[in-house]
């Protein structure tokens, strides 16, 4: 059986042409501060500042490399503050972890890019985050069809944004040739003056799924 090796260049077609859509769209007149939350080589990054101005660029792994701080991104989405109004999650697995933590510091209109990575040939469990927004977590789901259910958990995991008053006003998914997913959505904050400010200790159990994911 030939070796499968995990590349982080698989499709880059794909994954660029989802960036180069919201570079322009949302940030032609503000050049982006960007968290590379699982940089690997930074291909992708390399050719997108060749192409549009980037006012900061942050790389961050767990695997280390030369002149690269090995970090834990989960860790640093989950502390207030940071400044980044870009942030690209392209794992190899699952990039929910990512998402949840970052919802509650999402202060100011911004971009995000998810890389669903590939499904187990044979089937694969049901992840816990994918569970819980299907209001599943009680029942042990058979392998066969948990990569079903992981997919179609994708719109209410989107939608849990709008339990910190954060709305998603675009959502768009590159074509893939494999099994992995590429997923590009825009959030923007509720304003407070609206009377919208996000009250987490009464967010709803289950949440409306984001309507349309369109392929761009």
């Amino acid at each position: 059986m030939a070796k499968t090796t995990k590349t982080d260049n698989h499709n880059p077609a794909a994954k660029l042409a989802l960036r180069r859509h919201f570079l322009r769209e949302y940030h032609a007149d503000d050049s982006p501060h960007v968290l590379d939350c699982c940089q690997g080589g930074g291909l992708l990054w390399q050719e997108l500042r060749k192409e549009f101005a980037v006012a900061s660029y942050w790389g961050v792994d767990v695997k280390p490399k030369k002149g690269r701080l090995k970090l834990d991104s989960v860790r640093v989405l989950a502390q207030p503050g940071w400044p980044q109004n870009v942030v690209d999650i392209d794992t190899y697995g699952s990039p929910w972890k990512h998402w949840a933590a970052m919802l509650p510091n999402i202060a100011r209109p911004t971009t995000v890019f998810l890389t669903i990575g590939q499904v187990q040939i044979g089937g694969c469990q049901l992840i816990k985050e994918a569970k819980e927004a299907l209001e599943l977590k009680d029942l042990r789901i058979p392998p066969a069809i948990s990569a079903k259910l992981n997919r179609f958990a994708v719109p209410y995991l989107l939608a849990q944004s709008d339990w910190y008053g954060i709305i998603v006003t675009e959502a768009l998914e590159a074509a893939s040739s494999g099994n992995a997913r590429y997923i590009g959505v825009r959030l923007e904050p509720r304003t407070k003056a609206a009377g919208c400010e996000a009250d987490t200790s009464s967010r709803p159990k289950h949440s409306e799924p984001v309507k349309e994911v369109r392929n761009v």
